[in-house]
């Protein structure tokens, strides 16, 4: 298969990633450069591996990262080094790839940068990738092969190599938590194209990806660096922290035997397995993110958009690693919070109790024992107790565990964008300033156009969040408030509504309810959507959100039923409503 080849199937998005097993896009641009070099030398390339499915995709096995930067060389992501120069590939050698970006598929350099001469352009597209492509239709078998190739791999992390190929149920569950914490968020099977959205990029690298390090709950907090995220130790530190959870007590960590939870034939795993069914993952996962969640809202509460300050807090010393005492902190708070019901009262109070406590902690060596770590916690609870106080244990996300999940929603847009709706707020911008009122009759509508794209997952609608760049202009003009950036989105928050209406959030919510309780909205829909409106403080400003859960049936408005055709909706005739029904009846 030639380059060119290649890369028609990954426009055509045919060339597609299996999140549960496939870590994320981790090469630097010396790496990438490295590989377009040999290339361009005519030297040969490792093979290439995928899995044909049943719609005639082709499911990436081995190569991810070698596509990746093959791809992203043809597009403008990096150039090449030449002299005293760089050279970005010439998009007039390629008609397929001018076209697209043309189209503003994605982002050129000035045409007037130093260009890869016609000729190496040309042998970069006829370049033969050694490809093997097998036929399978079974997932096991895909997982197996990953598995068999990836666990020996010498470029992964210890954490890669333990998960690689391994589906559990506990460690799907670890995968979508860390999804959630790094704010990466996406279905569990992406377009190669997608793959930059949902990759870890850093002030140091600039490879461009979507996600910055420095602005995940681990690199925020000072818990882990951008190297360290990258190589999936948060997965090892949550696997850590869950593992104890579901045991219901600490346990004696080192790399070999955590390689034994993962390693789905020991007596480790098997028990695991059954501790996690009586624990239930649902349960586990909204335990830990509200314990990660109070503990975020702790370190802010004192020192409010400070990078690293939990680091800085608790650490004696630049060399002190800060994962032994954020795994003593959780246990300690998962003790007080989860077992003995309590919430903490006094954040600020409980922050400065922290201070430098690694110094009274045994830090972490290749094995640290049960009873070390037990001891560790014990001191931690000590300090911690008298700033919680007695409060019933949350059935739901709640206060502070929603600022994690709230940007989670608002990144996992661009993927999923049928399923999505950003709306600055209910009130106009121009100089009236009144209530929207076609919008607040048109939302039911909208609720039922997301509840239609399909049984398989929910949507959001979240006001709060300007619809342009121009909204944003308009807003900090009107309301002298100054958008926040959250990857393509930008924050304006609800409270300047509530202010030019001279109404509380709460009145301002019930203006939304109300549209959709008066509106002929079908059931069960109509009840879901009702009871999952809520508001959400983020970075100092409120936000409503509507989650449309799931549906089993195709849901209806006054009779009709509509979908969503880019960011408008449109009514379905008869046979498309029958053809689309059939969707939620699998």
């Amino acid at each position: 298969m030639s380059i060119q080849e290649a890369y028609s199937l990954f426009r055509s998005e045919k060339l597609i990633v299996n999140r549960n097993y496939q870590r994320k896009l981790v090469w630097g641009v010396d790496e990438k450069i490295h590989l377009i070099d040999s290339i361009l030398k005519g030297f040969p390339i490792p093979l290439f591996l995928l899995a044909e499915t049943v719609e005639g995709e082709f499911e990436i096995i081995d190569g991810m990262q070698r596509l990746d930067a093959i791809f992203g060389y043809i597009e403008h992501r990096y150039a090449i080094p030449h002299g005293n120069t760089k050279q970005y590939f010439d998009l007039r050698e390629f008609s397929r790839a001018r076209q697209l970006a043309e189209a503003g598929a994605f982002v050129t350099e000035a045409s007037d940068t130093d260009l890869l001469p016609a000729g190496k352009c040309a042998d970069l597209l006829d370049y033969q990738l050694a490809v093997t492509i097998f036929d399978s239709k079974e997932e096991t078998q895909v997982t197996e092969v990953f598995r068999r190739i990836n666990s020996g791999g010498r470029q992964l992390s210890a954490q890669e190599k333990r998960q690689a190929g391994v589906v559990s149920d506990f460690v799907r569950m670890v995968r979508k938590l860390a999804s959630d914490f790094r704010y990466d968020g996406s279905p569990d099977v992406l377009p190669l194209t997608k793959m930059p959205v949902v990759s870890i990029d850093s002030a140091r690298e600039r490879l461009g990806y979507g996600i910055s390090a420095e602005e995940t709950f681990w690199c925020s907090l000072g818990v882990l660096n951008p190297r360290q995220l990258q190589q999936s130790e948060d997965e090892q530190l949550l696997a850590d922290i869950c593992i104890s959870v579901v045991r219901g007590n600490t346990f004696s960590v080192s790399t070999e035997v955590l390689d034994k939870y993962f390693d789905p034939t020991t007596p480790e795993s098997y028990s695991l397995a059954l501790d996690m069914s009586t624990y239930g993952s649902e349960t586990l996962s909204k335990d830990v993110k509200n314990v990660l969640g109070a503990m975020k809202f702790m370190v802010e509460s004192e020192r409010p958009g400070v990078s690293g300050a939990f680091r800085s807090q608790v650490r004696t010393s630049s060399f002190t690693s800060a994962k032994t005492p954020f795994y003593a902190i959780f246990m300690a708070f998962y003790d007080l919070m989860v077992r003995q019901e309590k919430q903490l009262a006094d954040p600020r109070a409980a922050f400065a109790a922290l201070g430098r406590i690694s110094a009274r902690l045994t830090p972490s060596r290749n094995t640290t024992t049960e009873r070390q770590r037990q001891e560790n916690i014990d001191i931690v609870r000590g300090l911690l107790e008298k700033y919680f106080v007695s409060a019933p244990r949350p059935a739901l996300l709640h206060g502070p565990a929603m600022e994690i999940e709230f940007p989670n929603i608002i990144r996992r847009a661009p993927i999923e964008s049928a399923r999505y709706e950003f709306k600055q707020g209910i009130v106009s911008l121009d100089q009236r300033r009144k209530m929207n009122t076609d919008f607040l009759e048109k939302l039911p509508k909208i609720i039922s156009a997301i509840a239609n794209v399909g049984p398989e997952a929910d949507g959001y609608i979240v006001f709060g969040v300007a619809d342009t760049d121009l909204d944003a202009q308009r807003i900090e003009q009107l309301d002298s408030v100054k958008p926040l950036h959250m990857g393509r989105q930008l924050l304006v928050g609800v409270d300047r509504e509530c202010r030019v209406l001279g109404i509380h959030l709460s009145d301002y919510t019930r203006r939304i309810l109300a549209s959709i309780q008066k509106s002929p909205l079908s059931e069960p829909l109509k009840s879901a959507a009702l009871a999952n409106v809520d508001t959400i403080s983020y970075s100092g400003r409120a936000y409503v959100v509507i989650r449309v859960p799931a549906q089993s049936e195709l849901a209806s408005y006054d009779d009709d039923y509509f979908v969503r055709d880019g960011e408008d909706l449109r009514k379905m005739g008869t046979r498309e409503a029958l053809a689309m029904s059939k969707r939620f009846t699998k």
